[in-house]
């Protein structure tokens, strides 16, 4: 196989200076793509689903996979995989969507039609030249009745309220004589429900119109008048979606066949996995036996290691190789924070890692994934979860591998975790505190943002709770708003902190500044969504100022190089809002949502994802990946957990 990578990087290295392409093959006689010169044979696997290891057993069904003149490729037919993935979008909670296929055109411009009727977005497809376009892919895969556009697994779909700062607003639109009401209305009402203009996303009556429509009141209507009470509220009017760039996957670039055969469409399954189910943290994989699809970390997975062991054919290997390089040309988010235009290209300038990823040796390959997330990436969200199913992996080996791959990055911030973590257990020894009283102020400690609770409003006890972010803000706020409480300051302590659930992140938010103002941008599509969340701190229905300590507090958050993800996400809205005190060392950085990912060879694998959160200033959105600086900075690592002296030091700031 290295004689063939060798002539075939030679080959890419041509193609790449002399017609800048990104195919990555030597010349060859061009495919018959008619009907005709295609032989397609399908075989039914089972088909099973799980969303969480607390589920107990997975779901089962049954797929057809297609295979394309006598090749080991795996395909889906177009009318089949829309059906299914519109029902497994529907058990994500993601509602019923329905989508429509047609065909349209005439000889090279025949092509296959998916729409989405519901907001008008569409798939084009077209085999003759291999090619895929989204007129807004963002829409396409949307739930049903967001006023989201660009989300992430995380992020809560909330309903939305009328905040208070409306409210003049709102006196002056029920002052308006009918001929004004009527032309309002004109302006703000889209002509179409198409792709550009949702519905769901533009104001669409008048001021007797529902509220869901149009804001019709304050933020302090109970939410219990809408239905059940929820942890998080959208703000109404303070949410702005841009819709990104139409998409076009030219699949050819990357030697990947749709075929037509029969009127049927066939697209391999990798690629539809990648490009519809991966943003969901859906990983699918096919082991030869069975198909498994199960949400990031669960241990179906497990059931790969009774998969039959063997090296792939040079046809896979390289199908596994050009998947790759298309879901990290898509998906990837920090490409030019890498100075990578395209993947292709960057494989061809480092030949070793492409040695190994083109191998046929599923091992070769795997660890290649590691070297490419831990060394080559090293962007510490990054990392191989576990090597294909086609080799016995060894868990130990699997370890000691990628910590030999480890970039300077990922050994950095761990040197640095162990020190602060061996500087607080100096003094706090096995257990830290979540809330904690010094004199006047109050210092709240947690090390990842979670959410354990399925329903919050199911209390019995309100606990100090590091290991669950909710409960631990719940109850911090009753602590410091207790009758005859003593406490003037607030600290939040991140120094620890390496990120989490971003609906917990939007919560702590919330609470300390008194809302959660979240920029997404999805560098795939250039679509942008900025929402502003209230959240329900006390549990009462309300959204108002006894869910936060925005105001009459001293606030201050602490940061270490170790505050990664949702703890630089955190910190980054504290500088933005201007209400708190940032004190330690510049936080370490981490924008973009983690995507767990598939190779066609099984492995499994996470990436710095396409949806990254972002500060909005004058209406830009800035990426906090560089990390956020302190105004006040704090050397020594024993400086963090000395609080008296820390409060001492806190009084004494101008």
């Amino acid at each position: 196989m290295k004689k063939t990578a060798t002539k075939l990087l030679a080959a890419l290295l041509a193609l790449t200076l002399l017609l800048g392409c990104a195919a990555l093959a030597e010349p060859a006689e061009a495919p018959d793509k008619t009907p005709e010169g295609y032989t397609v044979t399908g075989n039914t696997y089972p088909f099973l689903l799980q969303f969480s290891d607390a589920q107990g057993e997975p779901f089962e069904n049954e797929m057809i996979l297609y295979f394309v003149n006598g090749g080991d490729i795996p395909y889906v037919a177009l009318s089949e995989y829309i059906p299914y993935l519109a029902e497994l979008y529907k058990a994500m909670g993601k509602g019923d969507i329905v989508y429509e296929i047609t065909t349209g055109g005439e000889d090279d411009l025949f092509h296959f039609e998916v729409t989405r009727p519901d907001n008008g977005s569409m798939l084009f497809v077209f085999p003759e030249k291999d090619m895929l376009t989204f007129s807004n892919y963002n829409s396409f895969t949307q739930t049903v009745g967001s006023k989201i556009l660009v989300s992430a697994k995380d992020m809560p779909e909330a309903e939305t309220i009328s905040p208070m700062d409306l409210a003049e607003m709102l006196t002056a639109m029920a002052q308006l004589d009918a001929e004004g009401q009527q032309m309002a209305e004109e302006i703000l009402e889209p002509e179409s429900e198409g792709a550009d203009a949702p519905a769901e996303d533009m104001p669409a009556g008048d001021a007797e119109a529902p509220a869901e429509d149009m804001p019709a009141g304050d933020a302090e209507a109970p939410a219990e008048e809408a239905g059940a009470p929820s942890l998080f509220a959208l703000k109404q009017g303070m949410y702005v979606n841009r819709n990104g760039s139409t998409v076009t996957l030219n699949l050819a670039d990357y030697l990947i066949d749709i075929v037509e055969a029969d009127g049927e469409c066939y697209i391999p399954f990798q690629t539809m996995n990648d490009l519809l189910l991966c943003d969901d943290y859906i990983q699918s994989v096919f082991d030869g036996e069975e198909i498994i699809a199960a949400a990031y970390g669960c241990s179906l997975f497990d059931r790969m290691d009774s998969a039959p062991k063997h090296d792939m054919s040079e046809a896979f290997a390289m199908f596994n190789f050009q998947e790759l390089c298309l879901l990290l040309d898509c998906k990837y988010g920090l490409k030019p924070e890498h100075n990578i235009e395209r993947f292709s290209e960057f494989f061809v300038n480092n030949e070793e890692l492409f040695q190994n990823l083109v191998s046929t040796n599923p091992m070769r390959s795997s660890y290649a994934i590691a070297n490419l997330c831990y060394t080559y990436f090293d962007d510490l969200h990054s990392g191989l979860n576990r090597p294909s199913y086609l080799f016995e992996r060894n868990r130990d080996v699997q370890g000691i591998v990628s910590m030999m791959y480890f970039g300077p990055s990922m050994k950095k911030n761990m040197n640095l975790g162990r020190i602060y973590e061996n500087a607080r257990k100096a003094v706090y020894r096995a257990w830290v505190p979540g809330y904690e009283e010094v004199g006047d102020t109050a210092f709240i400690t947690f090390d990842e943002f979670s959410m354990k609770r399925p329903d919050y409003y199911d209390l019995t006890i309100v606990r100090d709770n590091p290991q669950d972010t909710v409960d631990l803000i719940i109850y911090a706020n009753s602590q410091i708003k207790r009758e005859g409480s003593p406490i003037k300051n607030i600290v939040i302590d991140l120094s620890n902190n390496g990120g989490g659930n971003a609906d917990a992140a939007i919560f702590v938010m919330s609470w300390f500044l008194g809302e959660a103002d979240m920029a997404l941008r999805d560098t795939f599509t250039g679509a942008q969504t900025n929402a502003v969340y209230l959240a329900d701190v006390n549990l009462d229905g309300q959204y108002d100022e006894q869910d936060n300590v925005a105001n009459g507090y001293r606030l201050y958050c602490l940061t270490t190089n170790s505050s990664f993800s949702c703890g630089n996400l955190v910190p980054a809205a504290c500088r933005s809002s201007g209400k708190v005190t940032l004190i330690g060392q510049t936080t370490g950085g981490g924008s973009c949502v983690v995507l767990p990912c598939t190779t066609a060879a099984g492995a499994l694998f996470q990436i710095s994802g396409s949806k990254q959160i972002s500060i909005i200033r004058n209406g830009s959105f800035y990426n906090t990946d560089a990390g956020v600086e302190p105004d006040f900075r704090l050397d020594k690592p024993e400086s963090y957990y000395d609080r008296p002296a820390l409060v001492e030091y806190l009084h004494n700031l101008k």
